[in-house]
């Protein structure tokens, strides 16, 4: 095709805007709504994808874990000698480690799941917001079983068991909301930003230490202190940790700020939908 420019026959070119129109809320809630069904679907084959060529399957995503908390339990009780309050540090380290490994590589996979997922998202319609959950449930599994092996050491090292470790499910329940809204709103950024991926990575390196995970609360003071607590993650490490010894820091600080953390991004991920959720995929 070919246009008249400044008097001369020039080859037009077409541009393609994508811009699309906003989403109303309910119209977006009654779509996940009416879609839910597949999220267990896409975490399923995603599980399936993953361990389907693995000789020990799900135990990978235990193993790994529990490795890394076996040898930091080992350095900081052996070398270093960490005063973990009287409780077992094994325990306390493999209780951090457990949540910690579970919103890591949830975050990992679900902020960068509407690119990866552009593929079958392109072909048929369904809500965008359900890639960035496909991570954190499908590793759900991973964080049950990983959980059943923390019981198991519990009573290996003599921890008693009390009624607050029926908690222990409410925190992973928190975990996986967390997560999700979180990735929901890094997901669309993705789309938009292909350097989300490397923030992520090296926001993840930080964390881990800004997470009391191979520490108490206890240990970090003044400006450190309100670092950590402000961190969201905090509040799940510490409600597991009540779950598992009865006791925790301030857990009330602690819980109140992951509260905040998914009321924030559970707002956040809700506007961004509703005015990119039809384009997201078209933009990959």
């Amino acid at each position: 095709m070919t246009a008249v420019v400044d008097g001369r026959m020039r080859p037009a070119v077409r541009m393609l805007d994508v811009h699309g129109e906003s989403t109303p809320v309910r119209a977006l809630l009654g779509e996940l709504r009416r879609s839910w069904r597949l999220l267990p679907m896409l975490a399923r084959q995603d599980f399936s994808a993953r361990y389907r060529s693995a000789g020990l399957g799900v135990l990978w995503s235990v193993a790994l874990p529990l490795l890394q908390g076996t040898v930091l339990a080992v350095v900081f009780t052996h070398v270093v000698r960490v005063n973990a309050g009287g409780v077992s540090y094994s325990v306390l380290v493999l209780t951090g480690i457990n949540a910690w490994a579970y919103l890591s590589s949830s975050w990992t996979m679900g902020s960068t799941a509407i690119v990866d997922g552009a593929a079958i998202a392109g072909r048929v319609y369904f809500p965008r917001a359900l890639l960035p959950a496909v991570g954190p449930t499908a590793n759900l599994v991973g964080y049950v079983v990983g959980n059943v092996v923390l019981i198991g050491l519990m009573a290996i090292s003599g921890v008693p068991f009390s009624t607050t470790l029926l908690l222990l499910p409410v925190a992973m329940a928190l975990a996986a909301v967390f997560v999700a809204m979180l990735s929901a709103a890094t997901a669309v950024l993705h789309v938009y930003f292909r350097d989300v991926r490397y923030v992520v990575s090296a926001l993840l390196l930080v964390l881990f230490y800004a997470t009391p995970i191979i520490y108490p609360l206890s240990f970090a003071h003044g400006v450190m202190r309100l670092v950590v607590l402000l961190n969201p993650a905090t509040g799940i490490v510490q409600l597991s940790r009540f779950a598992v010894f009865g006791a925790a820091d301030d857990l009330g600080a602690a819980l109140s700020v992951t509260l905040l953390w998914v009321a924030v991004l559970t707002l956040a991920a809700t506007l961004v939908y509703r005015r990119y959720e039809r384009v997201a995929v078209d933009r990959v």
